[in-house]
């Protein structure tokens, strides 16, 4: 069970480290987009991403650049799903991706109405 949990853990510091496409300078990770990294027993591979947007055009290039990312460090097996619910909020920016985007020029967005 330690090794699995390792193996989950080293797919998802592979998986955390894709950029946007739009926002290069932030990671899926730091948009809160990578939902979640899962590693079976038989060694496949299931990220969980959920766009910014049900519509988002980046969303093809999201899911191959994660599974081209995992099939590299050695993971054969990779399935990417998207995860429509609960739908993206702009309060799943982490303090890094926040920090990222001030220094960009960008002003992030403030918490989300309630």
């Amino acid at each position: 069970m330690v090794t699995a949990l390792l193996d989950t853990a080293r797919a998802r510091r592979v998986a955390e480290r894709v950029p946007d496409p739009e926002l290069p300078m932030l990671t899926l990770a730091d948009l809160g987009v990578l939902r979640g990294v899962e590693v079976g027993a038989d060694g496949s591979v299931v990220a969980s991403l959920t766009p910014t947007y049900s519509g988002c055009p980046a969303m093809a290039e999201m899911r191959a650049d994660v599974a081209a990312r995992l099939r590299e460090a050695g993971y054969e097996r990779v399935e990417i799903r998207t995860v429509l619910d609960p739908p993206w909020t702009s309060d799943w920016i982490t303090e890094s991706g926040r920090r990222k985007l001030t220094e960009h020029g960008i002003a992030p967005p403030g918490p989300a109405p309630r």
